[in-house]
């Protein structure tokens, strides 16, 4: 039996880099749903903080973003 292909992934910095945003846009919309990631890595130890683990970002995932053209995001101005 075969093993499966490793699915192309890519850090959060360069996914930031290849959508041209800050990295804590990427984790906040791997937070929103907006990117789909993968958690590779180990379990944190019992009661740390910590999530463990490496945050990657499937390589068609950035692409598709990519796709949709630039970002664009809107902020809600207190009054």
């Amino acid at each position: 039996m075969a093993l499966p292909q490793k699915l192309p992934t890519l850090s959060v910095k360069e996914a930031a880099t290849a959508l041209d945003v800050h990295a804590s846009t990427i984790y906040r919309w791997v937070v929103e749903g907006e990117l789909t990631a993968v958690r590779y890595g180990k379990e944190p130890a019992e009661g740390s903080k910590k999530r463990g683990g490496e945050i990657r970002i499937p390589e068609h995932v950035v692409a598709d973003r990519m796709r949709r053209g630039p970002v664009v995001e809107t902020v809600a101005l207190a009054s």
